[in-house]
């Protein structure tokens, strides 16, 4: 395998079961969110109903939360040399209480049981606590980075977003369950938690993988220098200031500052739909494609979210996140899980001085390629039965199909990889 970064440090990575089972679970959370619009056909008429907020948080946290977690454990050290302590049982925990939390939260949102719901944010904020206490002594204890990008640096900032996301969702399920939270508006902390969570936390995320993922696997130019030294920072900074001007009453100052955030996330998928065109690539593959798609859903959801900011309309939000989060980020977390594991599982072949099958071979082309499709018909789905809600249970039986589809794949590398992994290894169980 040629085109691994020799600027990253390899000799860092943890063991592949850590980031595995993360990777491995956050299907089965789109598989439920499938259900579950089956079950309830007239799910996406609103952003409020019970149905919606228990897929969004599906999809949410059972989804990207576990793949980001799991590929924040694999790519601290090796980007920012943050090794976590303990990293095996650290993702063990970790995972568990996600799984079981996410599961808890869904279940109380979506059935109105307050304890249940109380229980599941508490398990959650206690497992991503412990997670980020365990990245921030080993960001404390990591040597001062030699990267030429700001990934490091923006790795730290989207913890900090994740931490003020979690405490705001907190806060909204100790409301909900009437045992207090903060003395705020109930739309306002749910905007200032969605904000928070999809742009400080996944949004910085997002950006500070692809710094370096984009120019690394899909051989582009480096992006430009002023994006990626104040992108991260600029966006933590507007948000920081539409959150007091939102607590604070200052509605219509906090609407301009909230336009300036839709055109900066615009500002980041445009440049990187540039730097696309510009790949040395001749023949984009399936990866490829599929994060170039989720540039452009991300652009199409941020440009709705300004209807709402002028409009009480119930569709525009619920179009919006249905691009932001599973045509953007959905879109773009399995594009990159397309290049990651199989890279990952190659890299740990090698470093076991075993002569491994080209990445190509641990994943065809082909296969992705058929998922992918599977996963814009399901966009296609979910925008359709936004806009007609009775096409509900087809959104869902494609949402089906796309994640366990996605999940075979992810079980096809890890075959290939126990195949030609020593006799001690195949006996692993990554989950």
């Amino acid at each position: 395998m040629s085109g691994a970064n020799p600027g990253l440090g390899y000799e860092a990575t943890p063991p592949f079961s850590a980031p595995l089972r993360f990777f491995l679970t956050a299907p089965l959370f789109g598989i439920v969110a499938g259900l579950v619009l089956i079950g309830d056909s007239g799910l996406l008429a609103s952003r409020w109903t019970p149905g919606t907020l228990a897929v969004v948080h599906l999809f949410a946290v059972g989804f990207l939360l576990q793949i980001m977690l799991g590929a924040l454990i694999q790519i601290m050290p090796v980007v920012a040399g943050a090794a976590l302590p303990a990293p095996l049982l650290t993702a063990r925990l970790t995972h568990v209480g996600l799984s079981l939390g996410a599961a808890g939260l869904a279940a109380g949102l979506g059935f109105g049981l307050p304890d249940v719901l109380i229980g599941a944010a508490a398990l959650l904020g206690l497992s991503i606590l412990g997670f980020l206490s365990c990245a921030a002594f080993a960001i404390i204890r990591a040597p001062k980075s030699s990267m030429a990008s700001h990934t490091p640096r923006d790795l730290r900032l989207s913890l900090t977003g994740l931490a003020l996301a979690v405490a705001l969702g907190f806060s909204i399920a100790l409301g909900l369950a009437g045992g207090g939270g903060l003395p705020l508006p109930f739309p306002t902390q749910v905007n200032l938690h969605a904000g928070w969570a999809l742009l400080g936390w996944a949004g910085i995320l997002l950006a500070a993988v692809s710094w370096v993922v984009v120019p690394m696997f899909q051989i582009t130019p480096a992006y430009p220098v002023a994006l990626t030294r104040y992108w991260a920072p600029a966006i933590l900074g507007l948000l920081c200031a539409w959150s007091m001007l939102s607590v604070t009453g200052f509605d219509q100052t906090a609407i301009v500052l909230a336009l300036a955030l839709i055109a900066a996330v615009v500002c980041f998928a445009g440049i990187t739909l540039r730097q696309q065109a510009r790949t040395r690539r001749s023949t984009p593959d399936a990866s490829f494609r599929a994060f170039r798609l989720a540039m452009v859903a991300l652009i199409a959801g941020a440009a709705l979210l300004i209807f709402p900011q002028f409009s009480d309309a119930e569709r525009w939000p619920v179009l919006a996140g249905i691009l932001i989060l599973h045509g953007g980020l959905g879109g773009a977390t399995s594009a990159m899980l397309y290049k990651i594991v199989p890279f990952l599982a190659w890299l740990h072949l090698t470093q076991a001085k075993i002569k491994a099958p080209n990445v190509k071979k641990l994943l065809p082309d082909a296969r992705a390629k058929a998922q992918l499709r599977m996963h814009v018909l399901a966009l296609a789905a979910l925008l359709a039965a936004a806009l007609a809600p009775a096409l509900g249970p087809l959104a869902g039986l494609a949402l089906i199909v796309e994640f366990g589809w996605l999940l075979l794949n992810m079980l096809h590398v890890v075959r290939m990889w126990r195949a030609n992994a020593p006799t001690p290894q195949r006996a692993v169980t990554p989950a």
